[in-house]
């Protein structure tokens, strides 16, 4: 589409942290936002009930502010998928496929009654080969089933713009996982789409 990339996404980052910044830099105008975030709050604290709730807040934040900032656009909220071992990266190690799958049902709750958010989730997902190294963060092949989840949710929206096969445009450096840094990955088309949390699409605006 010849746009410029804007990735917004920030590794090693918890959802109220992006709930932040999308309060003090509001989203960029774009036909499509794509927000993947929790799993840090999940690994960090467990299945407290007090994590949830400001999850559930963030999450509200979030998309409150891409609706502000494009009410036409349209949103992709993406399930985070399971890890296969929680119990690296201390303190980030107390999550579990439990706790995960009780952030994907409060993130499918929030996103239920809002028309303009449509809920991906990841299909053919195999953590055992589609993590790196470091058990956090996807591959490529695991950022290609992410990508994928992405594309077929905004087309049955009907956003038949944004087509695969695409992936990570530009990923931020992460840390706070055992001081493990990302490597910047490249996709093959720069889409229309605006990227926080998990760095995952890399972003354009039209």
């Amino acid at each position: 589409m010849g746009c410029a990339p804007t990735n917004l996404g920030v590794g090693g980052t918890l959802s109220t942290d992006t709930a932040d910044l999308v309060a003090r830099e509001p989203p960029p105008v774009s036909r499509l936002y794509v927000l993947i975030t929790g799993l840090n709050d999940a690994r960090l604290y467990g299945a407290s009930p007090v994590a949830l709730g400001s999850f559930t807040a963030a999450l509200e934040a979030i998309l409150g502010g891409f609706a502000r900032a494009h009410p036409e656009a349209l949103t992709v909220t993406v399930e985070q998928p399971h890890l296969a071992d929680y119990s690296r990266h201390a303190p980030h190690d107390v999550g579990s496929h439990e706790v995960l799958d009780a952030y994907n049902q409060r993130l499918r709750e929030v996103v239920s009654p809002r028309p303009g958010v449509v809920l991906a989730s990841v299909t053919e997902w195999h953590p055992g080969t589609m993590l790196a190294e470091d058990t956090v963060h996807p591959n490529d092949a695991g950022h290609s089933r992410v990508a994928a989840a992405v594309v077929r949710a905004a087309h049955d929206r009907g956003l038949a713009e944004v087509s695969g096969p695409f992936g990570v445009v530009r990923q931020s450096t992460a840390r706070g996982h055992g001081d493990h840094e990302s490597r910047p990955r490249l996709g093959d088309r720069p889409q229309a789409v605006t990227g926080l949390g998990i760095p995952v699409l890399g972003p354009t605006t039209a």
